[in-house]
């Protein structure tokens, strides 16, 4: 079995990309999500995640959370996963990642953390950045494959070490951004023009890419779906159960849960996670539309 043959489970923005970018330069990619016109997509579906990781020799998980990961793997049989390299490619808690690293051990097989930064455009351009977790060895292995669709990798430490740095990463960027998506739309409601307000906070000291991407569906009110807020909430529930497990309040991290799950409550958790703003300017008594924007 050849290392250009690859299973990847789970087909959505990211996994999709991924298994596209991959078999559009010569990869054998055996595709599984549950949604079978997405699977279908590729030259080799799948009808099960067993399926997909029992004809190939490394396999790319993209799946929402840790339990997704865990039950994935739990309910394959062991002949699918033993002795081959598994790449996680999801935001999971450092902590299952560590403990299902090592049951994966005892199965002769690798389990490495590498969690993905960037966007679904970078997924399908092969330009994505990730660190990556677990043994040295099998990770330096594994730089040709991941070369292929990430033009910037590291190695980040031990097992679970990459997918907490995401956790952290993304603790500070999603945070930025509820902060973002409380003030523009107060600014809008206090008077001031928010595409002024905007080029005039463009610079070094406030701009970042979170900046830049999610600040103008902010103001537009175009709240185009790249990642889901749902899926945001998640990570942040991540960072509040490291600090839980550390003995220490979530202190501000409390207040942008506390509004996500609120926008979730209100049926935006499948939408973008720019749609925190819409939040805002609804209990504003701004228009949250496009077209009626004052």
């Amino acid at each position: 079995m050849s290392k250009k043959t690859l299973a990847v489970i789970g087909l959505g923005n990211m996994g999709g990309g991924v298994a596209a970018c991959l078999e559009g330069k010569g990869y054998t990619v055996y595709a599984y999500d549950l949604d079978a016109p997405k699977r279908n997509a590729f030259k080799n579906p799948c009808e099960t995640a067993e399926q997909a990781a029992m004809n190939a020799e490394v396999i790319l998980l993209s799946l929402p959370n840790s339990k997704v990961v865990e039950d994935t793997l739990h309910n394959m049989n062991k002949e699918a996963i033993s002795n081959k390299v598994i790449l996680d490619l999801s935001t999971s808690f450092p902590l299952s990642t560590k403990a299902l690293c090592a049951e994966m051990k005892e199965l002769g097989t690798v389990l490495l953390d590498a969690p993905l930064l960037a966007g679904p455009d970078e997924a399908k351009a092969g330009t994505l950045t990730t660190m990556v977790g677990g043994d040295q060895a099998a990770y330096e292995a594994m730089v040709p494959l991941i070369a292929d669709f990430c033009t910037s990798y590291s190695y980040a430490g031990a097992s679970g070490s990459a997918h907490t740095m995401k956790i952290v990463m993304n603790f500070t960027g999603l945070m930025y951004t509820v902060l973002l998506g409380q003030m523009f739309p107060i600014a809008e409601k206090a008077g001031l023009d928010p595409e002024n307000l905007y080029n005039l906070m463009n610079t070094d000291v406030f701009s970042t890419w979170m900046y830049r991407f999610y600040v103008p569906k902010m103001i537009d009110r175009s709240f185009t779906e790249a990642f889901s807020l749902k899926l945001g909430l998640k990570d942040l529930k991540y960072m509040k159960d490291l600090c839980t497990a550390f003995g220490v309040p979530g202190f501000a991290l409390d207040g942008g849960i506390e509004l996500l799950e609120r926008c979730v409550e209100n049926g935006r958790g499948d939408k973008d996670f720019s749609e925190c703003a819409a939040e805002m300017y609804e209990l504003l008594g701004l228009s949250s539309k496009p077209a009626e924007k004052e």
